[in-house]
């Protein structure tokens, strides 16, 4: 098994696998490559620097600071600060709107009020049926105590204590001439 991860022959030329080991001199070489490309970038850096700064100088804008180049990369970073800061209520495009934003605040309001009325309106409503069940149960009580007063036994017991008596024959009617 150990054969298979063998070479298969090892009389052929070995080929190159570009790993092979380098000598000292090939070693220093390499590390002065390295720095001079490193030297070279840092050049084309600093010529880059000092062409946008004379580019800056010629239009008259300021230098960019670092906190704001990284608000520009950042954009929801420029968004908070604007908020904290209260810039964005000076923007020209929330100026123009002012009048809309006191209409809609004006319609939030009226919104919230009428909510308020309306509960109100509910609450008395509700005191008024509370009352109003309380008066047609006091109106039942009363109308059937002056029912069970209008039978004729109760009248008949009620005007005995008085001295009356029912009549036993029945009324006449006096009959008067018209002319």
């Amino acid at each position: 098994m150990l054969r298979i991860f063998k070479k298969k022959s090892r009389n052929k030329k070995q080929v190159d696998s570009g790993n092979k080991r380098l000598t000292s001199e090939q070693k220093i070489a390499r590390k002065e490559a390295i720095d001079l490309a490193r030297i070279a970038a840092d050049i084309a850096v600093e010529e880059a620097a000092g062409k946008a700064q004379r580019a800056r100088e010629k239009s008259g804008t300021k230098p960019i600071e670092n906190s704001e180049v990284m608000s520009k990369r950042n954009g929801t970073g420029k968004i908070f600060k604007d908020i904290i800061g209260g810039k964005f209520l000076t923007s020209e495009g929330i100026t123009s709107h002012i009048p809309y934003l006191l209409f809609l605040t004006s319609l939030f309001l009226a919104y919230i009020s009428l909510g308020y009325k309306f509960e109100n309106i509910e609450r008395d409503k509700m005191r008024t049926e509370r009352a109003l069940e309380e008066v047609v149960s006091e109106y039942k009580t009363l109308r059937s105590e002056l029912e069970s007063r209008l039978q004729q036994s109760r009248v008949e017991s009620a005007t005995s204590v008085l001295g009356l008596q029912q009549p036993t024959t029945p009324p006449t009617l006096l009959k008067l001439d018209a002319k």
